[in-house]
């Protein structure tokens, strides 16, 4: 079964790309498409749709930080694609580097650093000046986005993320709960492959 993660850009990818034998157990196939800034992603993201739509995707799935927006409400009304058939945007709560925050064993593996997540990590306030300042203590310079996701996503688990980010749980939640009865089904012969 097909799905279509839409990112914000290329960062979010390679972290979504570490998090690939996840999806795979569940039984998806996994094509993550980045669209470089959450203003890019509101103006193309009928066009991200109707593209999955041609490509026989069973789920689109947007993915835009929060940022500084209100609320994660007025960040999915922004998307504006929320209500299609098969589509749903899950708002990252303020941003991805919340969801690694939350995964303590994540920062402390991939900076040998000792850290543990202060609680629920969507209520930060600018969490990737936070892990930025982190990795710059262990590496000693300030990494740009790709540098830190490409240190942090082999370490990185949405699982985990997930004890300690309610936007990383809702992911995790609705990707388990609308594919792990398919990926069951198929296991056990009473589905099958589309």
């Amino acid at each position: 079964m097909k799905i279509s993660l839409i990112v914000e850009g290329d960062s979010d990818k390679i972290l979504f790309e570490g998090q690939r034998s996840w999806f795979e157990s569940l039984g998806l196939e996994l094509n993550i498409i980045p669209t470089y800034g959450k203003s890019n992603m509101i103006k193309a993201s009928m066009k991200h749709y109707k593209i999955a739509l041609l490509n026989n995707v069973s789920n689109i799935i947007f993915l835009p930080d929060q940022n500084d927006d209100v609320c994660a409400l007025v960040t999915r009304q922004k998307i504006g694609i929320d209500s299609k058939d098969r589509a749903v945007t899950i708002v990252m709560k303020r941003e991805l580097e919340a969801w690694i925050l939350a995964d303590g064993k994540c920062v402390r593996d991939s900076t040998c650093l000792q850290y543990a997540p202060p609680g629920q990590t969507d209520t930060e306030i600018n969490p990737k000046q936070r892990l930025y300042n982190i990795l710059e203590r262990k590496l000693g310079f300030f990494p740009t986005e790709v540098e830190a996701a490409q240190i942090i996503s082999p370490y990185f688990s949405i699982a985990r993320a997930a004890i300690n980010n309610t936007s990383a749980k809702r992911f995790k939640d609705f990707i388990e709960g609308r594919f792990n009865r398919f990926s069951f089904q198929v296991a056990s012969g009473k589905g099958a492959r589309p």
